[in-house]
């Protein structure tokens, strides 16, 4: 499993057992890496803005905030263009800074397929 489709997997997972936690030796063993590498992969996931936080003790672990996430949304390559192009055109609004982290998020999702393509879409419109 590559490293986009497991950051991926985690959110799934987490979302999916919340408000109970689970710990990064627990999701190490579920995706056949390391304790580091899930907590690399959590710490990129809470700076692309998923609200995951960590419950300290024994039975603590890592939680994810089912309230302030939505499930999987399949977008086509089109649609996640024009998503782009309208979050790029709010530059200079003072919804620039959230339009930025928004696309940020869109891109980081969007399977590899759909990036490629979302890509030559983007070229053909300049």
């Amino acid at each position: 499993m590559n490293r986009t489709d497991r950051l991926y997997a985690l959110v799934e997972e987490l979302r999916a057992v919340s408000p109970r936690p689970r710990s990064a030796r627990w999701l190490a063993a579920r995706f056949e890496v390391s304790s580091r590498t899930i907590e690399r992969d959590l710490g990129a996931l809470q700076e692309a803005g998923v609200p995951i936080w960590a419950e300290p003790g024994r039975t603590g672990g890592y939680v994810l905030d089912r309230a302030r996430t939505l499930p999987p949304v399949n977008l086509t390559a089109a649609e996640a263009v024009a998503m782009a192009v309208a979050l790029h055109r709010l530059a200079g609004s003072p919804f620039a800074g959230p339009a930025a982290t928004a696309l940020r998020k869109l891109v980081a999702v969007l399977p590899a397929a759909d990036a490629a393509e979302a890509h030559r879409l983007a070229a053909g419109c300049t």
